[in-house]
Order: structure tokens, then sequence, then C-alpha cells
């Protein structure tokens, strides 16, 4: 049956051609050995740290909740915190300092008991600024760490910190042993030790790393997996064909387009779960002439959201209106966003310094075909102002490195939140010392996060967070694309394999069955 075929802009249907060449072969496939417990996913991001306090990536943070745990934990839906580590706190009258109870009889990987000087071992090196800590942000409101006894610890904040519970759930604050057990740092990080269901056993950088079970792991009967390799492979059309013939049991986010053959692939089904997953335009402020709001304003005016729905990800996603995620607490459906309008995108240029011509250059992440059909689009889009745009691909470990050292013009990302408060998203995007490094600056929004972050009060943080996303929706330093969920490839033999709202692989729970 012939499909009929949307109405498109300009933009969007120059490159909906190099969309349809992107295939899936449906052809029959054969399965591994169904016998063992032996899972290999096949990743879009490398591991490349799996030290706490310095992983960076999703490719790293994903990894390390396999072997590291926290005191808290997110629950599955992203919607708050249970009991992790610590199995109970208490919290002072005057806000001003947590005690938490630790939970008996966990062990590390290397058989030591975890007790509270553990804990303050991990936190101290968590929130002690360096610059290769991303995430030492969260912890500056923690003013100190004291050992109660060998399971009770309290934490003490300079000011009332309503994300503490949250904070302490972040891969970079996870639970390590003492001294690194003894290890130097550096050594550490080649044999990393936590209190994870999955200890590191082999790790070839740039290739794999595999995981093998605890079998001291204190969740009784968990995990039930023998290993876990998650595999580097950046080219989305690989990773699915490795799912199909069997040489992979998942692949981590096959492209939108290739949805439909890999559900008429026999014995593979695509999942589909709630997610924080943001795609995104990342400008760089300092740089002449996305340094005039007007220029930024004009570029996210040009932009047809609704097309690029249906063409890159085929109602795979939805448009975005903010630049926070909408499955998080404190994003709001009622900021207006910059609609495309190629009218108004021009009546902006006009008011630039910039109104007639200049150029730019995207960097985009090879092996990515989806954002490599945004960049497409982002060019022929920002054509039609006169923009003169060029595309440069890069590996996605470089794309991330120019941005951390702001060399770059335009980049596409895909955030996701690590924690259930959106505190971490605000800092992290939108901060004066944002990490996404756009070099936009503004203290009324630094102000408003920090007046968030210390307000216990649900509906005044909320009204707070909705001031800082319309501030951003109209200075427009970033431009926000699609929500999408978090969609796997998985053969039919993987069981109870789930991914949380907040991205963490599962993975003590999953089963391999015959085929």
């Amino acid at each position: 049956m012939m499909r009929m075929i949307p109405m498109l802009s300009k933009a969007a249907a120059m490159v909906l051609a190099a969309v349809m060449m992107i295939s899936v072969s449906a052809c029959g496939s054969h399965s591994t050995a169904a016998d063992t417990q032996d899972l290999v996913v096949a990743r879009s991001l490398e591991t490349t740290d799996m030290l706490p306090a310095t992983g960076y990536s999703n490719g790293d943070i994903w990894a390390i909740q396999q072997v590291y745990q926290t005191l808290t934990r997110n629950k599955a839906d992203g919607s708050g915190v249970e009991p992790g580590l610590a199995e109970s706190w208490d919290e002072s009258a005057d806000q001003l300092s947590w005690t938490f109870h630790l939970r008996h009889g966990v062990k590390f990987h290397n058989g030591t008991e975890m007790t509270s000087k553990d804990v303050k071992f991990s936190i101290d090196f968590a929130r002690t600024a360096r610059d290769d800590k991303p995430w030492q942000f969260l912890f500056e409101a923690i003013s100190g760490v004291d050992v109660i006894d060998d399971y009770t610890v309290r934490i003490d904040l300079s000011e009332p910190w309503a994300p503490l519970l949250s904070d302490l759930s972040m891969s970079a604050i996870s639970i390590m042993p003492a001294d690194f057990a003894g290890m130097s740092e550096t050594a550490f990080r080649s044999n990393p030790i936590g209190t994870g269901p999955y200890k590191v056993g082999e790790w070839k950088k740039g290739d794999y790393i595999k995981f093998v079970r605890n079998n001291d792991y204190w969740e009784k009967g968990k995990p039930k997996l023998n290993s876990v390799t998650f595999k580097y492979v950046s080219d989305a059309n690989t990773r699915s064909q490795m799912v199909q013939s069997g040489q992979a049991q998942i692949d981590e986010f096959p492209t939108a387009v290739s949805v439909s053959a890999l559900n008429k692939t026999k014995n593979v089904h695509v999942a589909s779960f709630p997610s924080t997953s943001l795609i995104w335009v990342n400008l760089n402020n300092r740089k002449k002439p996305l340094d005039d709001v007007h220029v930024r304003r004009a570029l996210a005016y040009a932009i047809d959201k609704q097309a690029i729905v249906r063409a890159v990800y085929y109602g795979q996603a939805e448009s975005a209106n903010s630049m926070l995620s909408k499955n998080l607490m404190g994003y709001s459906k009622d900021v207006k966003d910059l609609r495309y309008s190629m009218e108004k995108a021009k009546e902006e240029l006009a008011k630039s310094n910039a109104p007639k011509h200049f150029s730019l250059t995207i960097q985009v992440q090879s092996g990515d075909p989806e954002k490599a059909m945004l960049a497409q689009i982002l060019q022929e889009s920002w054509k039609d102002l006169g923009v003169d745009v060029t595309l440069q691909t890069l590996d996605s470990t470089t794309v991330y490195s120019n941005r951390t050292s702001g060399d770059f013009d335009v980049a596409m990302f895909e955030m996701t939140n690590d924690i259930s408060d959106p505190d971490e998203w605000m800092q992290y995007m939108f901060s004066s010392s944002a990490n996404v490094n756009s070099g936009y600056a503004n203290p009324q929004v630094d102000d408003l996060i920090k007046k968030a972050a210390a307000d216990s009060d649900r509906d005044t943080r909320l009204r707070y967070y909705a001031q800082v996303q319309q501030i951003i929706a109209d200075d427009a330093p970033e431009i926000p694309l699609v929500y999408k969920p978090g969609l796997f490839a998985v053969r039919d033999q993987v069981k109870d394999f789930s991914v949380t709202t907040l991205g963490e692989y599962k993975l003590a729970d999953t089963t391999i069955a015959q085929e």
C-alpha cells in the first residue's frame, strides 16, 4: 500500500529522500547460543571513564550505574527517590542537616563491608572542586560529612537545599571504598570497585566494556545474568544489524525510520520507554553573530519542528516548546517558544547586527543519521535567511570535547536528566557556568535557579522554573527541537529488560530465554 506523505516545509522536503534511504534489512536472523546468560548491548556512546565523579557522558554514567550505587536511588518513573544504600534518613528542624542510616551487610566487590567511612570518603571526594569533575556543582551546598557510627552518617548543609535527596542519587556521588581501597586514584580508575550488581570484568577502550555478575550482591536473587557487555558501535545501522543477526541482543537508540522494519524482523521488537530525552541545538553565544539575541531568535523561528517530527522521527517524537524535559518536575506547558515563522525570522534578522549574510558551521556526530538529517534541515532552513551553513562531521568524543573547550559554532545534542529534581538540568544548561558552555549568562536566571533550589515549597519552585524556561525561550541561547522516548531494539529472548525514565538500565532483573 502506498504511504501518504504529509505536507512538509521546504527544508524538510529536501532531505526526505535522505531519510527514506536509511533502512534496516528485514532479512531472516539467526540466534546466538540461547542457553547462556550473557547479554550484549550495542551502544551509541563509548564508555570512557568509570570513576563516578569524573564520568561525563551517558556512555559513562549508564555504565557506572551497573558497578556503583548511591545512598538514594531514583524511582523508575522519575518522580522522586527511594532508599538505596541508605535504608532511611532524617532531616533536622532547621533543614541544615540530614542523618542517613546505612544498610548492614553490603559488600564491595573486593569483599569488604561498606561502612560510614566509605560514605564520607566518597561524598567528600565528589564535592571537592576539580576541573575534571563536571557534576561537582550539585554538591556545593554540602558543608561537611560526619561519621556518627559505622552505619550512620550526617550530612551538613550551608543552606537549606531542596534537591539534596535527588542529588545523592547522582552517579557522580556513588559510594566507593575509602581511600580507593588502598589503590591510587589512577589505578582505581582502571580497576573500579563498587557495591553494584555487576563488576568490571574486561574493558577494551574504544571497543567494549564487559561486566560480570557480583555473586555477593546485597539484593538477594540478583543479578540473574552472568555478564553484560556494552559494545560501542557508533553507526546506527550497524547496531540494528547486530540485533537482527543475533550478535547483540539489544540495540540502544535505533533510528525512528528503522522501527517499522525492526518490528517486522523475526525474533526482534522495538521497546519504547518514557524518557527525559530532549534533542536540542547548542549555539555558541560567545561568537559573532550568535552573541546577538536577534540572530539567535531568527534561527529559532526558521526551524519547522513539526516537519522534523514527521520527516526525521516518523511521529516517534514530539516538538519541544521548552528547554526542560516534559517528563521532569518543573516542566511548563505554558512556555511560549519561538514557533516556526519565516516572516518573524526575517524580521528578527533585520533587527540584528548581521542582517544580510554570515556563515556558520554545524558540527555533526558521525554514525548518527538522525542528527545528520537534522543538520541538513537546519542548513536548508537557515539558507533561506541568507546564512551559509557548512556541515562538519566528527566523532562523538570530539564533538563533546569541542563543546567543553568552546570550539564550535553550532552543534546538536541529546540531553537526559540523571536525577528526579530539575536543579541538575537548570544548572547544567542555563547557569552562567553551565557545562554546555554556550557562553550564555543571565544574572536573573542564576538568581531564580538558586532561589528554587533553596525553597522547599514545591509550588514556589515550579513558579521559579517556569520563569527560567520562558526567559530561555525568549533569549534562545539554545533551541529545543523534540522530546523523544527511549527506543531500544530488543531480541525477543530478552526478558524483564527495562529502562527508567531517567535512563538507567535495570539489568539486575534481566534474563535471556531460549529462542
